[in-house]
């Protein structure tokens, strides 16, 4: 069944099996991963413009995330490292064809749906272009070369427990050829991944913005405009949630006059405009209160995607 694109967390992925880390982004049924938020004043927000769409806009958290085209950067810099690891073993290794990192940044799917060209086709389905072609698979690798790869390091630091260190009796690096390109690559700073830190943030503002009065009141008018169509939902993701579009492959009839009523209503309402400019405010504050620690992880970044690109221009 074509999972519903909006019910889950959208990430920012890194390719094949290299173990770069990758950009939580909450989607807008979810909630952050703490268990209580300590209490805040609600910060002002001053006026709030009218906005259908926010893919054109970042968030003030994305300075200290990395974005897919940073994640690509680092990726092909790792690709590069591993195969030469691989071949002082007397191997080789080539980059699957069809890996690369999203182009979606953290705002892309954040108040989905809000496309009426979208939901008018799919509803609250994904779009789905590779319907019926047939999955190409897994690359097929030799024993050797999944050995002399390895699994990579752990947030730790460290290789998976029992990973292999030698090949033949040569011994092999830490995590493999992966972990000694991980190792390599951030021997100046940063850690292939988001810092908790600001992945914490990212949560943490999203789930703030929902519970502020200010989104609460944009969700009310919302659910009325939804009334007067017909549909009874809360909230906007009351509506996404909807277990009926689950239990269908395809987008019903009802399912996308619903989801053309949500984002027309959104429209009217100025939901996007309202809980983006509440959601901003939010992430300004805590990012000022958490500054030092952003500041030293985006020096960190900036380290390990400089020595990325050299490495990168150096050629394999």
């Amino acid at each position: 069944m074509t999972s519903l694109r909006r019910s889950l967390p959208a990430l920012l992925l890194v390719p094949l099996f290299l173990l770069a880390g990758c950009a939580s982004r909450p989607a807008a049924t979810e909630a952050a991963p703490t268990s209580s938020l300590a209490p805040m004043e609600p910060p002002a927000i001053g006026d709030v413009p009218l906005l259908s769409r926010v893919d054109d806009r970042t968030l003030p958290i994305e300075a200290y995330l990395l974005s897919g085209e940073q994640f690509r950067q680092y990726d092909a810099a790792q690709t590069v490292l591993v195969a030469r690891c691989v071949r002082g073993f007397g191997l080789s290794y080539t980059r699957p064809d069809g890996a690369g990192a999203s182009a979606e940044t953290q705002t892309t799917h954040r108040y989905d749906p809000i496309e009426i060209a979208d939901v008018t086709v799919n509803g609250y389905h994904s779009p789905d272009p590779d319907r019926g072609k047939k999955p190409a698979g897994a690359p097929s690798l030799s024993a050797d070369l999944t050995t002399v790869l390895g699994s990579g390091l752990g947030p730790d630091g460290k290789p998976a427990p029992g990973s292999a260190s030698t090949l033949r009796g040569k011994p092999l690096p830490p995590g493999g050829c992966i972990g000694a390109a991980q190792k390599e690559l951030t021997s100046r700073g940063g850690t292939g991944r988001d810092a908790d830190v600001a992945v914490g943030i990212n949560y943490e503002g999203f789930e703030r913005s929902m519970k502020d009065t200010r989104v609460k009141a944009a969700f009310q008018d919302w659910s009325r405009c939804m009334a007067d169509r017909g549909h009874s939902y809360a909230t906007p993701g009351d509506a996404l949630k909807d277990p009926r579009w689950a239990a269908t492959a395809r987008a019903t009839a009802e399912e996308i006059a619903t989801a053309t009523a949500d984002v027309e209503c959104k429209a009217r309402t100025n939901v996007v405009g309202t809980w983006f400019t509440v959601e901003t405010a939010y992430e300004n504050e805590l990012i000022r209160r958490r500054l030092p620690e952003l500041t030293a992880v985006k020096a960190d970044n900036e380290a390990m995607l400089e020595l990325a690109r050299s490495v990168t221009a150096s050629g394999s």
